[in-house]
């Protein structure tokens, strides 16, 4: 055994350990890498060290030892990049970018896999054939699971918009309950990957709301790992990609999927695709033919100026207008939370432009008009708009003056380039958070701070049937238009949802959850779907009691094993405290679930009570470990 890597030779070493880890021993695998690193060394074979390296950080994988997996891949995409092996660096890239995501680092997966995609791009033809096809699929399925883990839309691609079509083409054929025309697709599925139990779910939902008994049974029969916690079918057949982690980050509301994506037609076919969800759109325009010969595209960021106005882009490069990119859009943004950089793509550039919508809906494509370098004139077309001026619909809330203090939008700025911040404390896979603001509960506001739970949480309500769990979490009206009003709402409200845990909250104030919740049993976490709404139950809560409540509703479906009915939906559960009732002098604040405790609140806050009881406790525990005298000495 010990000569065995000597005789298989640096190739044949990858092959064993995979045989071996597919077999399901990985402790053999280990010692296959480890004699091989051995053996490398000591003939002083940087190829070979490389690639047992590699071959050691996918066993370590495999084993659970994921920081030493991440070492041995980065010294193995040194050495290979030292060599110019740039499939050897796809390969090791894709490791580091696997333990990122099961570590629930979904942007340093993002990351990794484009730099993996760039090794790629930069491999000939005839070098590693099938493998780099396999390579290439498997890595932009593993950033298509980080985009929809970090609660946004993967960005579009022919790849991906093929995998979208085929879901599609899946959920029609689920409908006619058709399992020869099921398997068909599903196998193209496979093949093509770039897709996730997310995009799969949304298109089953129709029809598991239609029947889902029916639906659940046919799917366990013909698509099992739909339940098996969201593996991806394109990871079923390789043993280097471990499959998403158990939770899902809701960020976005979902458009149609016909409504998805699309791309430029006229001036901007060819160079313009886009995605969006109700309440953002995202464009990709690739930049060419610049005259910077030393950068991709040939554009620099200081040749780019992107405009925006509440209903208008206009693109300028190197000072002249790109009238593919310039026109009305089809709504209305938030110029504010809007932004655009400059990426990479197979060694192309491309402008990506990001507009934050200021009503969740679905917009029919980015314009109205396109190509006009002319600002167009917005006319009154009731009473309603004459007595309040051209603004009264800027918040849509027909009949309600838009703030005063908010800046004016209306005509064309430049935007600087950049993107937003990471969210803080991102979720991990096996639950909870991993930390990033410092202080603990004494940590300063985030920067996306916007609002408390109690400034507009009237109620939480939870229900549950044989299937599903439902949470609402009811506004008052008032306080949540005066939101929407300022504030887009993708920017605002949050969930995330593992295996047997949820966490309602506000963007920015992470620490102070509306809900967290350990469940009673286990549920799907891809299958969660959230939507706003409006709710009766506590229209008599609300100042004006004769219109109903806006509501966040988030519903749950129970994994196969834990169907039926719970004792009680929550085994732990805390919530936020809620408002008071801010038109009466003193009144006390509105319950939430019953029989659950309200979390003190978290953060650097000297006019609230809770952060002094916080410091308190933190004294009080310090003594005990410490110690202390009041003794003069």
């Amino acid at each position: 055994f010990d000569e065995e890597p000597v005789a298989m030779g640096e190739e044949a070493v990858g092959s064993a350990v995979e045989a071996r880890l597919a077999a399901g021993n990985s402790v053999s695998a280990l010692e296959v890498a480890r004699q091989a690193l051995a053996v490398s060394k000591k003939a002083r074979d940087p190829r070979g060290e490389a690639l047992a390296l590699l071959a050691l950080a996918k066993a370590r994988q495999a084993a659970g030892e994921e920081d030493a997996a991440m070492a041995a891949a980065r010294r193995a995409q040194g050495l290979l990049k030292d060599s110019g092996d740039h499939l050897g660096q796809a390969r090791a890239l894709q490791v580091i970018a696997s333990v990122q995501f099961n570590k629930g680092y979904w942007e340093l997966c993002l990351r990794a896999a484009r730099d993996a995609q760039r090794s790629l791009a930069q491999c000939t033809a005839d070098a590693g054939g099938e493998d780099v096809a396999r390579l290439v699929r498997e890595v932009e399925t593993l950033a298509a699971h980080a985009h929809h883990a970090r609660g946004e839309e993967p960005p579009q691609s022919e790849r991906r918009a093929a995998a979208l079509q085929a879901v599609q083409e899946l959920g029609q054929v689920l409908e006619a309950r058709d399992a020869t025309k099921f398997q068909q697709v599903l196998a193209r599925l496979k093949e093509t990957g770039c897709h996730t139990g997310t995009d799969t779910s949304r298109v089953f939902a129709p029809a598991l709301e239609e029947d889902e008994d029916g639906v659940s049974s046919f799917l366990f029969e013909h698509m099992r790992w739909h339940f098996d916690e969201g593996v991806a079918p394109g990871a079923l057949q390789s043993s280097e990609y471990c499959g998403p982690a158990d939770v899902c980050c809701l960020r976005t509301f979902p458009s149609p999927l016909a409504l998805q994506s699309g791309s430029g037609v006229g001036p901007a076919q060819g160079l313009l695709t886009w995605q969006q969800s109700c309440g953002q759109i995202t464009m990709r325009f690739r930049l060419m033919d610049g005259p910077r010969t030393q950068v991709p595209g040939g554009w620099a960021e200081e040749d780019v100026v992107v405009q925006l106005a509440d209903r208008r882009l206009k693109l300028t490069l190197g000072g002249d207008p790109v009238k593919a990119m310039t026109g009305d859009l089809w709504g209305e943004i938030w110029r504010k939370d809007s932004w655009w950089a400059i990426e990479e793509e197979d060694e192309q550039a491309v402008l990506v432009i990001t507009l934050l919508k200021r009503e969740l809906r679905t917009w029919a494509q980015p314009w109205t008009i396109i190509g006009s370098t002319a600002s167009r004139a917005h006319f009154p077309w009731n009473k309603s708009m004459r007595d309040y001026g051209d603004n009264n619909n800027r918040s849509g809330i027909l009949g309600t003056l838009p703030p005063q203090d908010l800046v004016d939008e209306s005509e064309l700025e430049a935007v600087a380039p950049g993107r937003p911040e990471p969210e803080e404390d991102e979720a991990v896979p096996n639950g909870g958070y991993a930390r990033t603001l410092p202080g603990d509960v004494f940590s300063p506001p985030s920067e996306r701070f916007i609002c408390r739970p109690e400034d507009l949480c009237l109620g939480i309500t939870a229900d549950q049937d044989s299937n599903t769990i439902t949470l609402q979490v009811h506004f008052e009206r008032s306080a949540f238009y005066e939101l929407r009003q300022r504030h887009p709402l993708e920017k605002v409200f949050a969930v995330d949802v593992w295996e047997n845990a949820l966490c309602i909250f506000l963007q920015g104030d992470k620490q102070n959850p509306i809900v967290w919740g350990e469940l009673n049993g286990s549920c799907l976490p891809y299958h969660t779907t959230w939507r706003l709404s409006s709710s009766e139950s506590m229209r008599r809560r609300q100042d004006d009691n004769t219109l109903v409540s806006p509501t966040l509703e988030v519903r749950l479906r129970k994994a196969p094993g834990a169907r039926g009915p719970w004792p009680h939906i929550f085994g732990q559960c805390v919530q936020a405290r809620l408002m008071a009732k801010p038109w009466e002098q003193g009144a006390p604040r509105f319950e939430g679930l019953p029989d659950v405790a309200t979390a003190r609140r978290a953060g650097y806050d000297l006019e609230d009570p809770d952060f002094w009881s916080l410091v308190s406790g933190y004294c009080h525990e310090t003594i005990k470990k410490t110690g202390h005298s009041t003794a003069p000495r």
